[in-house]
C-alpha cells in the first residue's frame, strides 16, 4: 500500500537536504559540523525521498501528505539551525529536589510573637491601665487584658 506523495513536497524536502548539508560545509566551524550521524541520517533521508518520494511509511508518525515524518522534519530544523550557529543547548542536569532558596522563611507572621511572656504580675491584668515607664511607644506591644464589666473593682 503505496501513498501519493507531491512531487514538490519531495523536491522540496531534497532542497532543505541540500541547503542544511551546504550550510553547515560553510560554515568551517567544529561545533557547526555535521557529526557523523547527522550525516548518515541526511544521507538516509535523501536516498529514501529519491526512491519512494517520502522518507517514512508509518501514517502515525506524520501527515501522509508530508514528504518527512514529524520526527525527521525536527531534526532537519535542528541541524538547519546548528548549521547557522544557533543550536540549542544541552540540557541542564538541575538540582534535583533541593531547595532553591537557603533557608525557609515563613509567609505570613507568628502570632506567639504579639504575646508577652507571664510574668506572674497580675496587677497588670486587672484593669491597670497606667502604661510601663520603662516602655515607650515603639517598644509597647500588644496585651491581653481581663476587663472586669461588673463596675466593681473589688472583684
Amino acid at each position: 500500500m503505496s501513498r501519493k506523495i507531491d512531487e514538490k513536497k519531495t523536491k522540496r524536502a531534497l532542497r532543505r537536504l541540500d541547503r542544511a548539508r551546504k550550510a553547515a560545509e560553510e560554515a568551517g566551524t567544529p561545533d557547526r559540523e555535521l557529526s557523523e550521524w547527522e550525516g548518515e541520517f541526511l544521507g538516509s533521508l535523501e536516498e529514501r525521498l529519491e526512491t519512494y518520494g517520502s522518507a517514512f511509511n508509518d501514517p502515525d508518525k506524520g501527515n501522509t501528505e508530508d514528504a518527512l515524518s514529524a520526527r525527521q522534519a525536527l531534526k532537519l530544523r535542528e541541524i538547519e539551525k546548528k548549521a547557522k550557529g544557533k543550536a540549542r543547548k544541552p540540557m541542564s542536569r538541575g538540582n534535583g529536589f533541593r531547595r532553591k532558596t537557603a533557608s525557609f522563611v515563613p509567609r505570613s507572621r507568628d502570632i506567639h510573637d504579639d504575646l508577652e511572656p507571664d510574668n506572674g504580675d497580675m496587677s497588670a491584668t486587672r484593669g491597670d491601665t497606667s502604661p510601663d515607664p520603662a516602655e515607650t511607644p515603639e517598644t509597647r506591644r500588644a496585651r491581653f487584658r481581663i476587663v472586669d464589666t461588673s463596675g466593681d473593682p473589688e472583684t
